[in-house]
């Protein structure tokens, strides 16, 4: 059972037994999401706001990272959110997700994309053309 928590407050009622897939924002969200072993993916860490003026914000880092190989939780984006944006915006995330994907295949971190009605098949091609090594295409899931 998939069930998309985009609602913080939620995390603690989540059972283990679920395919939980919870909704990222800024730092200390996704700290204290990928501290929750019931949680499954983090989906969409990177915020869409402004970078910082010697790096980019893409809402992990190498101790989050580490955090989620240790509770077995992989690291997703949605194309969906990513089809909502504009072409500037596009590029921006386009980079921060590049920079999660380093990130993930270095720590061999699982790496998820999220679907709607596009091809299976293209969207895996997406994933490896971006660069993940360890990529799980799956469907959206409902919403909580």
């Amino acid at each position: 059972m998939e069930i998309l928590i985009t609602d913080i407050s939620k995390l603690n009622k989540l059972k283990k037994e679920n395919f939980n897939v919870v909704y990222g924002k800024d730092y200390d969200v996704n700290k204290r999401i990928l501290e929750n072993k019931s949680v499954k993916v983090l989906l969409d860490p990177e915020p869409l706001e402004e970078d910082f003026m010697k790096y980019k914000n893409s809402g992990l880092n190498q101790v989050l990272v580490k955090l989620a190989k240790r509770n077995n939780i992989g690291i997703g984006f949605s194309l969906p959110k990513l089809k909502k944006l504009g072409k500037l915006n596009k590029s921006k995330l386009l980079g921060k997700i590049l920079q999660n994907i380093i990130l993930c295949n270095k720590y061999k971190v699982p790496y998820y994309i999220l679907y709607d009605d596009e091809n299976k098949n293209d969207v895996e091609a997406l994933g490896l053309s971006l660069g993940c090594k360890n990529i799980r295409v799956i469907p959206s899931p409902k919403a909580l």
